[in-house]
């Protein structure tokens, strides 16, 4: 695929619904933290938001789910970047079921850069924004399957 897998898991029991599969609240906290971790490795990790008093926060959500996952089945959580503004950006998340190599899950998501003191949208510095560049460059093939929501230029 390309992406590196933030998180490597199996299928737990806690994970399980009533109807003998994965359920969508393991879906989706695996697919929301995959981006953030992937942010993290470049550069906004916890002393980002401690010494700068900046973060993301996600503004909306679209998710998709294409196979389901069943006990113990082993799955991946990759995420990519695919567009930013000066105060927004444009993620993808797969949860990939690595036994049939297939994408079992997809999450898009908006985040906003805020300044955690005004709680407002503030620009994303350059430092981070030139980062992040690089990784939106990096997974530009993502972009095509990244449809369903639309960044707002600030």
């Amino acid at each position: 695929m390309g992406l590196a897998a933030q998180f490597d898991r199996r299928v737990e029991d806690d994970d399980i619904d009533e109807n003998g599969h994965m359920n969508v609240t393991s879906y989706f906290r695996w697919g929301i933290w995959a981006p953030w971790k992937r942010l993290e490795g470049l550069g906004m990790g916890q002393r980002y938001l401690d010494e700068r008093r900046l973060s993301f926060f996600t503004v909306e959500q679209r998710l998709g789910y294409h196979s389901e996952m069943r006990h113990g089945q082993h799955y991946t959580t990759r995420a990519a970047l695919v567009e930013r503004s000066d105060k927004a950006l444009h993620l993808a998340s797969f949860v990939i079921d690595e036994e049939r190599a297939t994408i079992a899950c997809f999450l898009e998501l908006m985040y906003v850069h805020v300044s955690l003191e005004s709680r407002r949208a503030v620009a994303i510095p350059d430092d981070l924004a030139s980062a992040i560049d690089e990784a939106i460059a990096t997974d530009a093939w993502v972009r095509p399957l990244a449809t369903g929501l639309t960044l707002r230029r600030s």
